[in-house]
Order: C-alpha cells, then structure tokens, then sequence
C-alpha cells in the first residue's frame, strides 16, 4: 500500500462508507506535487486546499452517520396491512369482551336484587340458606368479571400501541390511566358476603311493632348491593361497541382527522337528536326502576319492616317531580340520600324533557312555509278590503264636505272609520313584512350564501375572460398600429423617389 492509500488509525473503525468517502477525498490530504521548472506552489494555497478538503470530509462522516435508511414501499405497505388487521381483530374482541362484562355484572345486579327481596322478611335482615347460596355465586361472577375488566384494559392498551405504532402497549399506561383501572375495579369488586350465619325459612319472624329501626340503621347487604347498580356503565360500553357509528370506517377516520372521540356520550348527544323521545323515556323508566327498588331497601315502615314496593314507587315519584306531599318520607339517613339524588336526577330530566317539548312543537320547513303562504294570503285579501275601505270612506267624506255637512255626526264617524282603515293597513304591511322575516330559515340564509358565491365565481371568471380579451385586442391594436407605421414608411419612401 502506497503512502497515499493509507488509512489513518483513529478512523480504522468507522463503517465502509466513511471509508469509502475518506478514500475519495485523500487526493486531498496527499496532494501529488509535481515538481518542474517552470511552476511551484505555494504555501498558502496548500494549506487552504487542505482547509477545504477536510470540511468537505467533515461533511461527509456526518452525512454518513445521520443519514437513515429509506424502507421499501413494500415493507410499509406490509406494516399498514397489519396494523388494520390487528385494529380489525381487536375491535371485535373487545366487542366481545365488553358483551360479556355487561353480562356478568347484570346478572350479579339481578342476583344482588333476588338476595335482597329474599333478607327482607327476617330479624334484621339476617341470611337464610338460599341467600348462603347465592351469594357466593355473585362473588363469582364478580371475579369472572373483574378478569374481563382487566383483559378489557390489555386489549385496549394494545389497540392503542397499534393505532400509534408504538412497540410496547406499556407506554400508553399513564397515570391518569391507572387511576382509572383501579378506580374501575374497586368500583365492580363491591357486592354482598356473607356475614350471618343461615336460619331457616321455617324461623321467619318478623319485628314487634315496638321495634324500629334508627336513622342511622342500613343493612349491610343493602349498604353492598346498592353500589352495584354502578355496574350499569357497563352497559353503555356495549352499546358503544355494537352501535352502527363505531362500525363506520369513514366516520372513525374523519373523527381521528378531526380529534374527536366517538365514546359514550358522542352516542348519547347523537340518539337524543335523533330519537329524543325514546332515549329521554328509556332513560326515565330504568331510574324509575333503580330508584323505586333503593328507596324500597333504606325505608323502613314503623314496624320496622321493609317499605312496599308500590309505596316507594309513589314515594319516588312525588320525590321525582318535586311534590312532596309528605304522607310517605325516608326513614333513614340511605333513604335520605336516595332522595337527594333523585331529586336532582328529575330537575335534569324536567328541564330535558321541556327541550324535547319545546323541539317537538316547532314546526319543520315544509309546515312553516304552507303557514307562511295561508297567513300572506288572508293578509293580501285584508289588505285589500282595508285598501278599498279607505278609497269608500274618503269619497263619502269628500262627498259630504261637498254637501257643507262637515260638522255632522255621520261625517265624523266616516272620518273615524277612515282612520282606522289607515290604521290597519299599516298594521298589515307591518305583519306581512314580519311573515316573510319569519319564513327565512338558516337553510335559506344558507342557500342564499351558496348561491351568491356561485355567482361571485362566475363573475370572477366572465372578468378573468374579460381581462384577456382586452390583452387580445390591445395585442391586435399594437399590431395594426405597427402596421400602419410601416406602411406609411413605405409610402413616404414612394412619395419621395
């Protein structure tokens, strides 16, 4: 190896395209001085070639190490295929999953409320054998469903990973996220134990009328069991996955192009724009039912027995709608609770039920426009008589100031009749001008914009052909006047041989 193909030793490691571009440039390094007679460099200018050679290779190892490799069209091609394949698979599991949470935590609500009923009619609400029996199954389906909440939250950390293209699902396990999981889980984990020993249904007694019960008196089963209607969210996921809005491809890409989240209550606005009605009386029924039955639970009669059913369905409705009327009230400081909140909850629902209302009698487009029509129509024909009113009154006033009966009775009261012809008349242009206020709609307002920039573009274009028509003409204007100066070159040129 010559002394000018050497490679130095601090760069004896680097890769083979910092070798590469080091041999390209060591002409640079090693200049090759040609000794003759005639020329010699200078000092000057070898030292500011090297300068600049070794700038150029500086350039180089950097470009070298910074630069990344391009993948192949087929390699992302083959990424995108995956990442909408997995997003497709787990979508449907966790349709899946979600379908069987909502499952088990219904049907351990359903359990909670036979247990219950079943505890009602014994000496302060102790277990029986059934219930013995029960309640262990509802603690098995509390487990099975709390491992679907936690294979749910897996599922969706990963859909998360592959929608982000992140490596690890762990990174999308925030704080906030984690707080949520095991607020989620504390929340689905209460439910009803076992705390007395079984009696029997033959030993069912119930309290003396001297016995009661304190404000501050609640069961524990029903203290565990009212919780558990928290498992209804449940059912809102479902609804979610299963709702013909998540399934729409198109709609989910311009809601991730727009940043908005299709969750539970995008679905909720959407439904009660669409079937106000339905929504607001499902939603009505299920809280009737919620809240008469937890009513139920935490009152308790004088005897010290469990309210009836029907009795805490009135007292949910007086306490609903905010009558009161004070025959029925909650014995307990539970009792008192519920009915807080089912006073707020009827507060919200009377001020949506009155926007439901107020929406329902609006009239549509097509209604407001044949009442538009009728009401200008009975208009125009009062206006008219109120027109021809006026032009009777004034001749027979006229008449009679021919006749010197100006100062009678009857011609006052043509006067007077005449006024109040004028007077209506304006009434009239007055309603009619409001009317067709009234009829102009924000579709119209719309439609009129649309329409005014449909002509603003077709005049912008018929002045854009204007303009080059005139650049046309004044082209063949230059031309003739050109014309014409040559050709009085020309005849002057004549004139003078």
């Amino acid at each position: 190896m010559t002394s000018h193909e050497t490679v130095p030793s601090s760069l004896s490691n680097t890769p083979t395209t910092v070798i590469s571009s080091i041999h390209s440039s060591q002409d640079c390094f090693n200049p090759v001085i040609l000794m003759t007679s005639n020329s010699i460099r200078s000092v000057s200018s070898k030292r500011s070639t090297k300068k600049k050679c070794s700038i150029n290779l500086s350039h180089k190892i950097r470009r070298s190490f910074t630069r990344k490799p391009r993948p192949p069209v087929e390699l992302i091609m083959t990424d995108m295929s995956y990442r909408l394949r997995m997003t497709k698979f787990l979508n449907i599991r966790l349709a899946l999953v979600s379908d069987g949470m909502c499952l088990f935590g219904m049907l351990g609500i359903i359990l909670m409320i036979v247990d219950n009923e079943l505890t009602f009619n014994q000496i302060h609400d102790n277990d029986t054998r059934t219930t013995w029996i029960i309640k262990p199954i509802i603690s098995f389906t509390t487990i099975i469903l709390l491992a679907l909440i936690s294979y749910y939250h897996y599922l969706d950390l990963r859909l998360y990973a592959v929608q982000n293209s992140l490596q690890d699902y762990r990174v999308g396990l925030t704080k906030t996220k984690v707080c949520l999981i095991v607020l989620e889980l504390l929340i689905c984990a209460i439910h009803p134990v076992p705390h007395s020993s079984p009696q029997l249904e033959s030993e069912e007694v119930t309290l003396d009328s001297s016995e009661s019960y304190s404000f501050s008196y609640t069961a524990i089963d029903v203290g565990l069991g009212l919780p558990m209607f928290a498992r209804l969210y449940l059912f809102g996921r479902s609804i979610v996955f299963h709702s013909h809005l998540v399934r729409n491809i198109s709609l989910r890409s311009i809601s991730y192009l727009n940043q908005v989240s299709i969750n539970f209550f995008f679905l909720m606005k959407i439904y009660l724009q669409q079937w106000p009605t339905r929504c607001l009386m499902t939603c009505c029924t299920i809280i009737f039912l919620i809240g008469s039955w937890s009513l139920r639970a935490c009152s308790y009669k004088s005897t010290g027995e469990h309210l009836a059913i029907f009795d805490a369905m009135w007292l949910f409705i007086i306490t609903f709608t905010t009558v009161g009327y004070g025959d029925l009230y909650p014995s307990s400081y539970c009792g008192r609770a519920i009915a807080t909140i089912i006073g707020f909850i009827g507060l919200l629902s009377s001020a949506l039920l009155i926007s439901v209302l107020a929406q329902k009698l609006l009239l549509t487009r097509e209604e407001k426009y044949v009442h538009t029509f009728v009401s200008n129509t009975e208009l125009a024909k009062e206006r008219q008589y109120q027109a021809a009113n006026i032009v009777k009154f004034a001749i027979k006033v006229w008449f009679l100031k021919r006749q010197n009966k100006a100062p009678s009775i009857r011609c006052i009261q043509i006067q007077k009749k005449l006024f109040q012809s004028i007077y209506h008349l304006k009434e009239i242009k007055k309603q009619q001008r409001n009317s067709t206020d009234n009829c102009i709609d924000l579709h119209e307002l719309v439609t009129i914009q649309q329409n005014t920039n449909m002509q603003i573009e077709e005049t912008v274009q018929h002045m854009t052909e204007i303009k080059c028509e005139m650049n046309k003409i004044q082209i063949e204007l230059n031309n003739m006047i050109l014309n014409m100066n040559n050709l009085q070159t020309t005849l002057n040129i004549l004139l003078n041989k």
